[in-house]
């Protein structure tokens, strides 16, 4: 959507009659069909007698890690209560540094934090959110929940094992690096075990029911696991010490995953691609819900990470370019102009400013490219200013996301735009 150029007051008053316009789309509930399902024995028993095998050895191994943990508490359906306040914060862990300088990795204060991470590990091998490994706070005593197998969400797994990897390269093959290098194979394996036959990833493994087991592109998720294998293939330091095999695996996997991103991309009625939804489900690969406020659309945040990550392929997979293309095209289309987003009085809102760097909602309905917005009660809207204070103040809905995708695709030589 892009306002016509004009300037305070008038620019107000278009700012004030696009708000409007949009909110002439009334809020609705989201629809009444299932918006996420987990995977299921039922839903696998569905599938091509052919596609069945891999996808039952995959439960099978899911319920194996599983039964390695302490009993989670089973997926609970989220409360539909609105809330008052300020938004609730989101969990990430605390104390890895992975852009440190490298004569830091063979500290002690390095090693000590190693040890936590080492400590933090699940029994599966993943790592659970919200560690605190600067030692300032004692290890989580929570009761297990859903999560405490371990996640990629947040930065969670992926950045345990880069940080194991740059301290033990440090140490050199030495007793005292064996533990974290145990370790750091351990999530591996992990890793390896957690991605779906049709290459994607869920949020939490093994898996935990509701919309943690769709394919998350949320937060970088799969991305970022999907650069950790990319670079444990290419065996350069720090991942050297990884045993030759694994190293094959991870490689091969890469590919998986791309087939799968490739695969999500949502078509517009041309059946050219465009965006990606934040969640898709992990067997009909159809975008699908998650959190109560974040209901099935096209996610610009994620949709820059995935086309980001797909423009540093060297070898680009047949089909690529054309993904990576219709991406550029559909920020193209959706982005907001002589707008900016700001925190003044604490919510959050849609201000006019003339000349402002180019803006994209989070979320666009998808079909009709409206920015849409959600609340606590599943309810969807056109107007962020209908959301409650604590949704409007606790999460990112307007962004410069696809900025960075845009230039870097101005920037590729002629041959590959």
């Amino acid at each position: 959507m892009k306002l016509t150029p004009c300037f305070s007051p008038v620019l107000l008053l278009c700012v004030a009659a696009m708000a409007r316009a949009v909110a002439a789309d009334d809020a609705r509930p989201w629809p009444a069909e299932p918006q996420f399902l987990p995977v299921t024995p039922e839903r696998i028993a569905g599938l091509p007698a052919s596609e069945q095998p891999a996808w039952r050895a995959y439960w099978d191994r899911s319920q194996a890690f599983a039964a390695k943990l302490a009993q989670r508490e089973a997926f609970a359906k989220p409360s539909t209560e609105r809330l008052s306040g300020p938004g609730i914060p989101s969990k990430q862990s605390n104390g890895l540094r992975l852009t440190a300088p490298k004569t830091w990795y063979a500290s002690e204060a390095a090693q000590a934090v190693a040890d936590r991470v080492v400590a933090a590990q699940s029994a599966a091998g993943g790592w659970d959110k919200g560690h605190d490994y600067t030692g300032a706070a004692g290890p989580k005593t929570e009761k297990p929940g859903v999560w405490s197998g371990g996640t990629f969400d947040n930065n969670a797994t992926t950045w345990e094992m880069r940080f194991l990897a740059l301290v033990a390269t440090a140490a050199g093959d030495t007793a005292r690096s064996a533990p974290w290098r145990d370790s750091f194979v351990r999530g591996l394996r992990y890793m390896l075990a957690a991605q779906y036959p049709n290459g994607g990833f869920p949020q939490i493994y093994p898996l935990g029911g509701g919309y943690h087991d769709a394919i998350t592109f949320n937060d970088n998720a799969m991305v970022q696991v999907l650069e950790l294998l990319r670079d444990v293939g290419g065996g350069k330091e720090p991942f050297a010490f990884v045993p030759a095999d694994l190293r094959a695996d991870a490689s091969s996997r890469v590919s998986q995953g791309i087939a799968c991103i490739l695969a999500t991309q949502i078509s517009d009625s041309s059946g050219r691609g465009t965006a990606w939804c934040q969640q898709h489900d992990a067997i009909t690969l159809v975008p699908c819900a998650a959190r109560n406020f974040e209901p099935v659309a096209a996610c610009t945040s994620e949709s820059a990470s995935l086309t980001r990550f797909l423009m540093t392929l060297p070898d680009p997979e047949p089909g690529v370019d054309a993904a990576i293309k219709g991406a550029i095209t559909w920020f193209e289309r959706t982005k907001l102009q002589d707008v900016a987003w700001t925190r003044r009085g604490g919510a959050g809102q849609l201000v006019a400013q003339a000349g402002a760097p180019p803006l994209w909602a989070r979320m666009y309905e998808i079909g009709t490219d409206k920015p849409i917005f959600g609340d606590r009660d599943r309810t969807i809207h056109y107007a962020v200013g209908e959301l409650s204070e604590e949704r409007r103040a606790g999460y990112g809905w307007y962004g410069t996301w696809p900025t960075p995708a845009l230039e870097e695709f101005a920037a590729r030589p002629a041959r590959m735009k």
